[in-house]
């Protein structure tokens, strides 16, 4: 996103001066920046509330202009600071997720307009962190390469944010049995029951049995004369998944 660039820099230049600046100092110089944010979000991404969510940020100050702030209250305005930082870092994964939508909305669309194109608009959660995916491609391993990994981590995302939950099953599988070479085995399984502790293997276990169960029978099951179709409550295994990415991150990390 052009532009992110400077005014994350601009951000982290901030911290110099909430660290020894003035009160007066730090709020001027907090609002100008918050206010030049805010002005390249209404042109970079109109009408997607992200506006409003920077402007209920919690507010960058040390106190009033006659006050002599201490450590803890400076402590507590970078704390701030820095969740502005993050919120900008992970912006533009947010706005590609927001352009989404239901499957049946985005099909309607373009029969609507007769063309082959559909537009996708929706606000999501992630159902894998950014930031973990960040970590994955930070990650530099001469024994494996990680973008296929990563490709079905924002891919889950994208079937997440779309409400698509049978891909969400079926790439909750695929993320299983992609990964084993990473831990220097040949089957998921042998991982979830070979690999760490108890409740590291609990977690792994439960995508090895009843994450796989879900999509194998999604997989696999033949046209019947009524069905009912997943759930998010089904399909959902963010945390079981999020514990086998951190370890692999912590596996592969320099």
């Amino acid at each position: 996103m052009k532009g992110l660039d400077e005014l994350s820099r601009l951000g982290a230049e901030l911290k110099t001066h909430v660290k020894f600046g003035t009160p007066l100092e730090v709020g001027m110089k907090a609002a100008g920046w918050k206010a030049r944010v805010a002005d390249w979000i209404a042109c970079t991404c109109p009408d997607s509330g992200f506006a409003a969510e920077w402007a209920a940020m919690p507010s960058i100050d040390i106190g009033d202009s006659l006050g002599f702030p201490s450590t803890t209250v400076r402590e507590h305005a970078e704390f701030n600071l820095d969740k502005h930082l993050r919120w900008l870092a992970h912006l533009p994964v947010n706005a590609q997720v927001r352009r989404l939508s239901v499957p049946e909305a985005v099909n309607a669309q373009g029969a609507e307009v007769g063309r082959r194109e559909v537009k996708l608009e929706v606000t999501s959660r992630a159902i894998v962190d950014p930031t973990r995916i960040e970590s994955l491609r930070a990650i530099k391993s001469s024994n494996f390469d990680l973008a296929r990994l990563i490709r079905l981590c924002e891919e889950l995302n994208l079937a997440f944010a779309t409400e698509s939950y049978l891909s969400m099953a079926m790439l909750t599988r695929a993320i299983v049995d992609h990964v084993p070479p990473i831990f220097g085995k040949l089957t998921f399984s042998e991982v979830a029951n070979n690999y760490g502790g108890a409740t590291l293997k609990r977690e792994l276990k439960h995508l090895d049995t009843t994450a796989r169960n879900i999509a194998d029978m999604h997989l696999h099951s033949q046209v019947r004369r009524k069905e009912a179709l997943p759930t998010i409550t089904q399909v959902d295994s963010s945390n079981s998944l999020d514990v086998l990415l951190a370890e692999i991150v912590v596996l592969l990390s320099d």
